[in-house]
């Protein structure tokens, strides 16, 4: 067949093709969806055809051909070949050649290249790709190339496969580091931010672990879900508040990111702390308050190539004016596959007034530091001032990771000032980080300022300035800035809890282009409460780094309100009407317009708690309405359940689930062409003590199935047996199966408790006593009524006072310490200072009621009075009280003061000092009585002084004499 044919039948073709889409047009209303996929497959087809007729041929006349058969490369690089074209024609051959990219690849070189060859001549044609972070492994992407002429006839048709290589890169981050528990709240919150800059879809497994004296149920909480490439996503963590919680000193919380196969990705650590009335002494430093001065030697994976041992310890010398503490975590693998690790191991002293840690170094100053080195602090009682400074490298590997020398570890340094005043706080903090992974060089600036006492509110306001620049070369600069505003505490019965935060998209912190607020307000009645929330989060985030071309633009919002009570005593009843909204732009999948995908869910929410007797509780708690998705224009239906029974040793833990709550599963539904999925989830647990406590067992199974991903099931058991008061040996299993894949798992090891002696140290047991003063007269009398349940902080450690008005703080080393209580309902103290230097001290602390003294300062001034700039900011006001004890505040923009005093006489002035000099305070005579029943109104006018003028009189000369 010649040439000519072989374009007669191409026009042919057309022809029908251009017939075959009028037909299409006249149906579009029924077959528009199946328009653009028979263009598709035509133009594919046609490729081929073209390519057989003008190419496979014996001496075609054109040859048109890749000096490359097939590419491979990886995300992030840059390819290049060459297109090789002949002209064996007796006539010139004048065309173009057209470039046809998939959307996930970005063409450096031209894409039309106009062809002017001579008959018998030949050229070859340069064709750079790029290949973004979007291109997704394990598939082929082709690329096509096609030879027109002048008029657009198809002359020749070539492809190239190309594959790239797999990198699996799953992130995970905390949102928070500690959390005081609320005794008003239900449940805990724990929200988790994972990412995948990696180019491969990856199916994860979040594992959330309690101390096990809380995991009532023996089996952590799990979230497995499959996160696509580039997808950044926030999953929170629910757990209910049980009664070990809020009395126990304080616990960690660990989260653990798995891959399919079991390999660790991430791993990150909360520190929980209940308010109390009771408590002893522990050292903040340590992280673990249940395996103190202890030593542990084990093996996990036993049996198999991937055998581990683990040395793990604690500890801490106490001494005269001091403390020396040091924590061990060293694993080494029986099989060299990694290098030995010693991570979260370091050295410490500290007393009072200076402190020193070098090894393993975990910081969080709004970016999350991690590596060796070493950090001290220094505390300036006096003042009541604290500093700190740190650096450190980017290795986490205490011994170092020579298995990676081609990526530079990079470093990182800090520092801090904190200033405590009697009702506030400045907080001051610089961080520098070299990250070369990221290719970013990063330091923040930031100022954070706290009044702890303002009517039973607890206000912070942050402002941090940064910038980020390349790690290499640094040509690009690009300045940030965060900030927000947070506001806890109760007014009357009124609880409020709002947190806002803004910051830039460059911003190098670990919220990142974020603009966040959340609010929530509760009505606390005798035997119910009534609340509302508004959450709404966008996350809009940018980077400089290479690993990460694509940040995805993501946001939620959350609107609820809702009523709980008890009913019959012991049942706890909870219904809540939701509105929730997810968008992102993470998803893109072919054959759907849409570039940022949203999910919206209207919701009604239910608990029920019911305490059937000492021994045997049942909960249940509920999630029902309709969503919908840009996946899925239809309003479907979605039910989910949580059903949770206990009685004596024996737990069962259930959830069942029909239809789809997260934008990301709407995603796997779309992939998989899932319409409604289920998910079916049972855990039976026991938990039994034997041999008066002795040994201690544990066995979970769980049984999931799930519409997506099939059955799966878990079985974990521990045991513990304590050989002597100080030695304990265990033993624990972990066996998973998920289709055709199992995996056990077996850990041994001994733990040996040590008795570490103190050096000439001693310690203090404190007991404070809060009530109020009625009559003023700082002593506990007829008419006073003990402080019962109000907030108080020793050291910065909560307490809550119980029915006595009292809190005990036992074990506390020598030394000088902070107690503090907040404003509630009008009754203050401030804060004071106490020296323990006696095996028992106690405290008493009268709290006095306050009144709201209150004012506006304001220029008063005339057309002869000096120039000055009428700044009102920041103007100081003092107010003395009868015991001439100075009480000081300052002005806000608009010349506005508040004070917050105990009741009684007082004299109220502004301090003239701080005024310019062409500028005279008010005076107001006499002093006044400040109650609680009003406030007390006093303005002051800010007098500016009149210039002096000199007048002089002049005659005219030839003015006519007075006679």
């Amino acid at each position: 067949m010649s040439i000519g044919s072989g374009m007669l039948m191409l026009k042919k073709e057309r022809h029908d093709f251009a017939r075959l889409t009028i037909f299409q047009r006249g149906l579009r209303v029924k077959f528009s969806c199946w328009l653009p996929v028979c263009r598709a497959a035509f133009l594919f087809l046609l490729f081929f055809f073209v390519r057989d007729k003008a190419n496979a041929q014996t001496g075609s006349p054109i040859v048109f051909q890749s000096t490359v058969t097939t590419i491979n490369s990886s995300n992030e690089e840059l390819t290049d070949f060459m297109i090789k074209i002949v002209n064996k024609q007796a006539i010139p051959l004048l065309g173009v050649m057209n470039v046809n990219l998939p959307a996930s690849l970005d063409l450096i070189s031209k894409n039309k290249i106009a062809v002017n060859l001579q008959p018998g001549d030949s050229t070859f044609v340069p064709v750079k790709i790029f290949i973004t972070k979007r291109t997704a492994s394990g598939k082929e992407h082709i690329i096509r190339f096609l030879l027109t002429d002048r008029e657009n006839n198809a002359l020749a048709a070539s492809e190239i496969p190309l594959r790239v290589s797999v990198k699996r890169n799953v992130n995970m981050y905390s949102l928070l580091t500690n959390i005081l528990l609320d005794p008003s709240s239900d449940s805990i919150k724990i929200p988790i931010r994972i990412t995948n800059p990696g180019n491969t879809a990856q199916k994860i497994t979040v594992i959330n672990r309690y101390p096990s004296i809380f995991q009532d149920d023996a089996f952590h909480i799990t979230r497995q879900f499959t996160i696509q490439p580039s997808a950044d996503t926030i999953i929170t963590f629910t757990k209910p508040i049980v009664k070990k919680m809020l009395s126990s000193e304080g616990f960690d919380v660990t989260f653990s990111g798995l891959y399919d196969n079991g390999d660790i990705f991430g791993m990150a650590y909360i520190r929980i702390q209940s308010a109390r009335n009771q408590r002893a002494y522990r050292d903040e430093s340590l992280s673990d308050s249940y395996n103190l001065n202890s030593i542990t030697l084990s093996s996990q994976s036993m049996f198999s190539p991937n055998q581990s041992y683990l040395l793990t310890g604690r500890g801490n010398l106490e001494l005269p004016k001091g403390m020396v503490g040091y924590n061990l975590d060293f694993t080494t693998w029986r099989n060299s596959y990694s290098p030995p690790m010693a991570r979260s191991t370091y050295l410490s002293y500290s007393n009072q007034k200076f402190g020193i840690t070098a090894g393993n170094i975990n910081k969080n100053i709004d970016i999350n530091l991690s590596g060796r080195g070493g950090s001290i602090f220094l505390n300036d009682t006096a003042s009541n001032n604290s500093y700190e400074v740190g650096f450190i490298d980017g290795n986490a590997n205490l011994l170092g990771n020579r298995f990676n020398t081609f990526v530079p570890s990079g470093n990182a340094g800090w520092g801090s000032f904190t200033h405590t005043g009697e009702s506030w706080e400045l907080a001051t903090s610089a961080v520098y980080e070299a990250n070369p992974v990221f290719n970013s060089r990063s330091a923040i600036v930031g100022n954070s300022f706290t009044f702890t006492k303002v009517k039973g509110l607890r206000m912070t306001a942050s402002a941090s300035g940064g910038y980020t620049t390349e790690y290499e070369n640094g040509t690009t600069f690009k300045p940030s800035i965060a900030g927000g505003v947070n506001i806890n505490g109760t007014l009357n019965k009124i609880l409020i809890n709002s947190q806002n935060y803004y910051s830039s998209a460059y911003y190098p912190g670990m919220r990142r282009g974020a603009l966040s607020f959340n609010e929530r307000i509760t009505w606390l009645r005798e035997n119910s409460n009534i609340w509302g929330g508004v959450d709404y989060n966008h996350y809009e985030p940018k980077t400089l780094s290479s690993f990460q071309t694509f940040m995805p633009v993501f946001s939620t919002m959350r609107v609820e309100a809702g009523m709980s009570g008890t009913i019959f005593k012991k049942l706890n009843v909870s219904v809540a009407p939701v509105y929730t909204r997810e968008t992102n732009n993470a998803y893109k999948f072919s054959g759907l317009a849409d570039e940022r995908h949203s999910m919206e869910a209207w919701n009604v929410n239910n608990s029920f708690n019911f305490s059937l007797s000492d021994n045997q509780y049942v909960s249940l708690n509920t999630e029902t309405g309709f969503y919908s998705s840009t996946f899925d224009s239809q309003k479907r239906f979605h039910f989910r359940s949580n059903l949770n029974y206990r009685r004596g040793m024996f737990n069962l833990s259930s959830t069942v689930q029909s239809g789809t709550f997260y934008i990301g599963e709407a995603a796997n539904n779309f992939l998989r062409d899932v319409e409604s999925p289920r998910l079916i989830n049972i855990i039976p647990s026991f938990q039994k003590s034997f041999y008066r406590n002795k040994l201690r067992t544990e066995l979970g199974l769980a049984f999931i199935n799930s519409s997506l991903f099939g059955s799966s099931s878990y079985l974990t058991g521990r045991a513990e047996y304590d050989l002597t008061p100080k030695t304990s040996v265990y033993s624990a299993i972990n066996h998973n199966r998920y289709g055709d894949y199992n995996l056990s798992i077996l850990e041994m090891g001994i733990t040996q408790k040590l008795t570490l002696p103190k050096v000439g140290a001693k310690d203090s047991d404190l007991e404070v006593f809060a009530y109020q003063d009625a009559n003023q007269n700082s002593v506990f009398d007829e008419g006073d009524t003990k402080a019962a349940g109000h907030l108080l902080y020793i050291n910065n450690v909560a307490f809550i006072t119980g029915s006595g008005g009292l809190v005990e703080y036992k074990k506390l080393p020598y030394g000088d310490y902070r107690v503090s209580l907040t404003n509630v309902k009008g009754w203050y103290s401030p804060d004071e200072i106490i020296k323990l230097d006696q095996k028992k001290e106690r405290l008493e602390i009268a709290l006095k009621r306050t009144g709201t003294l209150r004012g506006t300062l304001g220029y008063s001034f005339n057309e002869f009075s000096y120039e000055i700039n009428r700044n009102l900011q920041g103007i100081t006001v003092i107010a003395i009280d009868e015991k001439n004890i100075r009480h000081i505040t300052k002005t806000n923009s608009e010349g506005q003061y508040v004070f917050y005093l105990p009741i009684g006489r007082y004299t109220v002035s502004v301090d003239s000092g701080n005024l310019p000099a062409e500028v005279e305070a008010e005076k107001k005579p006499g002093d006044f009585q400040l109650n609680a029943e009003s406030p007390q109104v006093i303005d002051f006018k800010l007098l500016v002084k009149v210039r002096k003028i000199e007048t002089k009189k002049f005659t005219s000369p030839n003015a006519a004499p007075r006679n």
